[in-house]
């Protein structure tokens, strides 16, 4: 039994994390597309990627323009450091969870 894709519903409707973002849009007409694995891992990483790059951002523009609070500053680095360490710790696990499949004797 094929019930193809079911989007996973968020409570806060305003607030959209990194891995909320990669999700794709679904098509209402005709059938229903399935996501593809390497196009969301992709955007999810460049997601990741432009969350790390934003505070080196800020940090330039308040020292040339000074028109960036440094509260923002501080709040982009620890966005980002937030969003680091659940990459790595998601990475650890699928590593963990590979390492344990090869185990698996058949």
């Amino acid at each position: 039994m094929n019930i193809g894709y079911i989007p996973k519903l968020s409570i806060t409707e305003g607030v959209k994390s990194p891995f909320q973002a990669a999700m794709p849009k679904l098509q209402l007409q005709g059938e229903v597309q399935k996501p593809d694995f390497q196009n969301a891992l992709m955007k999810t990483l460049d997601t990741v990627n432009q969350t790390a790059q934003a505070p080196d951002a800020l940090m330039h523009e308040a020292m040339t323009t000074g028109g960036v609070d440094v509260h923002d500053v501080m709040v982009a680095n620890a966005k980002a450091e937030l969003v680091m360490s659940v990459t790595t710790q998601v990475a650890t696990k699928v590593v963990q969870a590979y390492d344990r499949i090869l185990q698996i004797q058949i």
